[in-house]
């Protein structure tokens, strides 16, 4: 019969190996105590690993819906409040005109405030976030309106002075203006005028904008566009009234030419007020789907987290009393070594 020979350091031999078990099963169990789930998810679940990858993608992707969702409610938000005080600048100054219809000794005060209107006008329509502009449609980094007022003269001041130059023979400034009649001054701007907030013409002398609105994928099946453009028809009648009555020579018109301009400022003003407020009912609209987009997923959301954590979860209570178990055998294994080490033949002899 053979025997194996046993020394005081085959058995502390033994018990570090013991220890270094124990420590690996320890980080293990803290690590469930500390994040509720299992230490290694594939070791613990074997072959159903694949459905909680799964689960997982599908929860990242329902929560980068609500980040998108987010920013582009942003936007929208910021849109609405614009687009409300366009529609507020746009309401007081059909006021303005009204008063100067009924007296024509308000002309000045219409005037100078249709000056400072295409100004306030301009940076509303340059309104931008992060340097992302948000009426300029899919190209965010270009300012959509070009200042009217600008030095040397924009092109859209160039336009309106050509027109009119053409149209009469005289500058908006120049003595002869108050010759032209009533006729005249319709025909004008039913025609030369109107042209130069056409498509072709607006595009190429007031605005940068892209047509392209941005759209967002808001669920898993839904697309909608989260966004406005400046080439819009209500913000170029605006802009179109604006420039009428601040930049046509107004106060030097005669009587019948003065009252053709204003009566056909109040009807386009009165059709831009109209066309904005169904404008800003589109884009309420696209709040609104992003609103319920964003409850439907949080109750996705909420489904597919108690879906993992059904496969992953670990039971909080179970991982408290296996940390503490673990912590007692690693001291009784500590102990015992320092028995162990401390035997000696030498005490017995």
């Amino acid at each position: 019969m053979k025997t194996s020979n046993i020394s005081t350091l085959a058995l502390v031999n033994a018990t570090r190996e013991t220890r270094v078990n124990l420590q690996i099963k320890l980080a293990a169990a803290q690590k469930e105590s500390a994040t509720g789930r299992h230490a290694d998810v594939g070791l613990s679940l074997g072959y159903l690993t694949q459905r909680t990858v799964s689960l997982r993608q599908d929860l990242d992707r329902l929560n980068t819906f609500k980040d998108t969702n987010t920013v582009s409610s942003s936007r929208l938000e910021l849109t609405q409040t614009t687009l409300e005080g366009l529609g507020e600048a746009a309401q007081g100054f059909l006021q303005t005109l009204m008063a100067a219809r009924a007296a024509r000794t308000s002309d000045g005060v219409a005037v100078a405030d249709a000056k400072a209107k295409i100004t306030s006008f301009t940076a509303a329509m340059n309104t931008a976030v992060n340097g992302a502009h948000i009426f300029s449609g899919v190209n965010t980094d270009v300012k959509p309106v070009a200042d009217y007022f600008e030095q040397p003269t924009s092109a859209a001041r160039t336009a309106m002075g050509d027109a009119f130059l053409t149209e009469f023979g005289v500058a908006q400034s120049q003595a002869g203006v108050e010759t032209i009649t009533g006729a005249d001054m319709s025909s004008f701007l039913d025609n030369a005028f109107a042209d130069l907030f056409n498509d072709a013409n607006w595009t190429t002398t007031w605005s940068s904008a892209s047509d392209q609105n941005i759209s967002n994928r808001i669920s898993n099946n839904e697309r909608i566009e989260t966004s406005t453009n400046a080439n819009a028809d209500p913000f170029r009648r605006i802009a179109s009234v604006y420039t009428m009555i601040g930049d046509i020579g107004l106060e030097e018109l005669s009587d019948e030419a003065y009252y053709a301009v204003v009566d056909k400022a109040i009807g386009e003003l009165g059709q831009a007020i109209g066309d904005l407020t169904q404008l800003r009912a589109g884009l309420g609209t696209s709040q609104e789907r992003i609103k319920a987009a964003n409850d439907r997923t949080d109750i996705q959301v909420t489904l597919m987290t108690q879906h993992i954590t059904a496969l992953e979860g670990v039971d909080p209570y179970e991982a408290t009393a296996n940390v503490n178990a673990l912590l007692t055998q690693i001291e009784t294994a500590y102990a015992l070594t320092a028995r162990l080490q401390n035997l000696s033949l030498v005490n017995f002899i």
